[in-house]
């Protein structure tokens, strides 16, 4: 009886060094002051959930090398950087390549170290016609995916991330037709991605695709594709509120335990504004549970931990004296007790050419 008790206690011990082990990785994008601005350094810090450890672990500026931003949108790190366990990835390009403001052609992904040496090494060059909008690497870090065109046609490319061989080169064109992945990462499992499907203006939308709009769920190597039901996903509404947009709620993840978490937006009734808000559905049993915040208004960059413990997210509320001017709050969410924590915040008043994106979690054991 004296071994099993220590045995659980040893458990728990454990158990709670897991929790205590992650570490939430956030960037900040520094531009320049000009019309047309370029991509002047990104930094890349590391916090600790309970706010107080916060490290700066890797930098560009003295490198060789370039982080780049979402094709077309240099101010705004984390799609197209990540994290898998104890290792961080991005999309990068040599400085000698003359990048500038964005790197229309294909570029490459790169390994960074996360000791605050600024090191790295080069896994492999994109494949596509495109720069990338977003890469996404699985809970282990060992297979890395982005999404490409190649030939008029989309695909999902998946590497390993050791030697950069490509794994699978999924078509993707007869489901997303005109529509494009408004989210698109790993669920805890390691083997399935999850993805949201949206369409853009109206003028470039074939009808066909108006019916592709949802969440879905498909393997690593292409298979098992299954598109989400509609009433499975989408939240009942409470009392003096109503949707605020006529789109599928925004797949943004997974819990270890089968949950799956979705963004929708509502507003309510009389009264101006969008308010987003976070829900849990069991795809089991079909129950739905929103996870309350704090916050509603400006809300994005949701990253959910490996052990689902926690939930990270920005608030970024806009100044009235000028429509560059804005202040980001870094929160992360304890979804195990509740308890809900404002860790940073990236003052850009005034303007200081600064962007703030979180991308990931890393483990520290």
């Amino acid at each position: 009886m004296g071994r099993i008790l220590l045995s659980i206690l040893c458990s728990v011990i454990f158990a709670s060094n897991l929790w205590a082990a992650e570490r939430l990785l956030y960037a900040i994008r520094h531009e320049s002051l000009q019309r047309y601005p370029d991509i002047v350094n990104t930094k890349i810090y590391s916090l600790d959930p309970d706010g107080k450890e916060n490290r700066l672990i890797f930098t560009d500026e003295n490198a060789p090398i370039k982080l780049l931003a979402k094709r077309g949108m240099p101010g705004h790190p984390g799609e197209v950087l990540v994290s898998g366990k104890t290792r961080i990835f991005a999309h990068a390009v040599e400085k000698r390549l003359n990048p500038g403001r964005w790197y229309a052609s294909k570029a490459s992904v790169y390994e960074l170290s996360a000791d605050g040496s600024s090191g790295f090494r080069k896994v492999f060059d994109v494949l596509g016609d495109q720069s990338l909008a977003e890469i996404f690497v699985n809970p282990d870090g060992i297979r890395i995916g982005y999404l490409n065109d190649l030939g008029q046609e989309k695909f999902i490319f998946i590497h390993e991330t050791r030697t950069g061989k490509l794994l699978h080169k999924i078509d993707v064109s007869p489901v997303f037709l005109d529509c494009f992945a408004s989210n698109i990462g790993w669920l805890p499992d390691g083997d399935r991605l999850f993805f949201s499907l949206d369409t853009a203006d109206a003028h470039t939308t074939s009808e066909e695709s108006y019916k592709k709009v949802g969440a879905y769920i498909i393997k690593g190597d292409g298979t098992g594709l299954v598109k989400l039901p509609e009433n499975l996903i989408l939240f009942p509404q409470k009392e003096g509120f109503q949707r605020a947009i006529d789109t599928a709620p925004q797949f943004i993840g997974g819990l270890p335990g089968g949950a799956l978490i979705f963004r929708d937006f509502r507003s309510q009734k009389g009264q101006r504004g969008i308010l987003s808000f976070i829900y849990e559905v069991d795809p089991m049993t079909k129950s739905k549970k929103e996870i309350p915040l704090k916050a509603a208004k400006g809300l994005r960059w949701f990253k959910v931990s490996p052990t689902g413990k926690y939930i990270a997210f920005t608030e970024k509320i806009s100044s009235k004296e000028g429509r560059y001017e804005w202040v980001e709050h870094l929160w992360v969410k304890d979804l195990a007790v509740g308890e809900e924590k404002r860790l940073f915040t990236l003052d850009n008043r005034p303007f200081k050419g600064c962007h703030l994106g979180v991308f990931g979690w890393m483990e520290t054991l």
